[in-house]
């Protein structure tokens, strides 16, 4: 895999070591198809009654209580971690005090090398597994694994797309010379509760050493403003395979955006999430963890109103290149610039209309 000037990486067959076998393109989902669940998903609203943990979580919580379970049997979570300086990458967690770093969006494409072999080796071993990803790191997972292993259990999220790591990097960098005189920070919460939940008012929120902190609410922060405009995104996400209410994994997850609509008794500003039950090994660990939840069965279609991004993919925009070419070199305020609505009304309305900001 060898990432292109935008920071994406790409696989590069190796000539010399290639036998012609096409095994890459039979396993390969996009060439060789995506399967989803074969019936209709069932769909909740739901949230954690642990107060603490749901605060500490992008939405409702749901997936800790999923992790604990899956934890309390002795089997091991995957999910997208914070590494050195904030590069995303999957990690195994497989105690309950390791889950805090799987919380939490983290906005940038996530690195998997060596994950996939390693999982495989749990699932032969006879271990129970979650991995957690986007639904297209959940289909290269079984494409990759190849037959079908009882003690796996997928869950994906409603996604938007996935933004460059390079760019997530290069902002990260410039916040820090902002805020602290180039020092990292010591933490970042991409979706801090400490501004509301509700009607899309989190906020990005960076913490540094001795106290310094940079916060800016969700339609407000230059990088969600990059990240939403498909400015700075991975070009396949445009024609994304994987939309739909039926998905390739067990569960499916995300915010519940418009449940101040659907139900307003359950928006109490703390979040809440969407669940998707896309098999019976779905709803059999969502039954094992529903008396430590607030559930409300929901159809569909309510539960998609506010969220294009569970049936749509998200468009690129025409400015990419020229925000790319920004950030490399380090110029962010032209990439401000460069975002400045000509039409605010018009903006706002399509944030509305891809169920992202309100």
């Amino acid at each position: 895999m060898v990432p292109d000037e935008d920071g994406f990486a790409y696989p590069v067959i190796d000539a010399g070591a290639c036998i012609s076998c096409g095994l890459c393109g039979k396993v390969c989902p996009i060439v060789s198809g995506v399967q989803t669940a074969e019936r209709e998903p069932k769909a909740y609203a739901a949230y954690t009654k642990d107060e603490p943990l749901r605060m500490d979580s992008s939405s409702g919580g749901v997936f800790s209580e999923i992790a604990k379970e899956v934890l309390r049997q002795g089997g091991a979570v995957y999910g997208a971690a914070y590494g050195d300086e904030f590069a995303v990458s999957h990690v195994c967690a497989e105690k309950q005090e390791d889950l805090a770093k799987l919380r939490g969006a983290k906005y940038a494409q996530s690195e998997l090398k060596g994950v996939f072999a390693e999982i495989r080796q749990k699932l032969d071993a006879g271990q129970e597994v979650l991995f957690s990803g986007t639904p297209c790191q959940v289909g290269g997972l079984k494409a990759f694994l190849r037959k079908n292993y009882e003690n796996l259990l997928t869950v994906d999220f409603v996604c938007h797309s996935v933004p460059s790591p390079m760019a997530w990097k290069a902002y990260v960098t410039y916040r820090a010379e902002q805020d602290n005189g180039g020092q990292l920070p010591e933490s970042i919460n991409l979706r801090a509760k400490t501004t509301g939940w509700s009607r899309y008012r989190y906020s990005n929120l960076f913490k540094y050493k001795g106290g310094a902190e940079h916060t800016a609410r969700s339609g407000e922060s230059l990088y969600m403003k990059l990240f939403v405009g498909g400015c700075i995104n991975r070009t396949s996400c445009e024609n994304c395979r994987f939309k739909g209410y039926s998905r390739i994994s067990d569960l499916t997850i995300g915010d519940f955006w418009g449940i101040w609509e659907i139900d307003p008794e359950l928006d109490d500003d703390k979040g809440a999430s969407v669940v998707l039950v896309q098999s019976p090994r779905g709803e059999k660990i969502f039954d094992m963890i529903r008396d430590r939840c607030v559930v409300k069965a929901v159809t569909l279609e309510e539960a998609s109103a506010q969220n294009g991004a569970m049936l749509r993919s998200s468009p690129v925009s025409g400015r990419r290149a020229e925000a790319f070419a920004m950030i490399r070199a380090k110029d962010w305020e032209k990439c401000a610039a460069l975002l400045a609505p000509k039409n605010p009304g018009l903006l706002a309305r399509a944030l509305r209309k891809l169920g992202i900001f309100r």
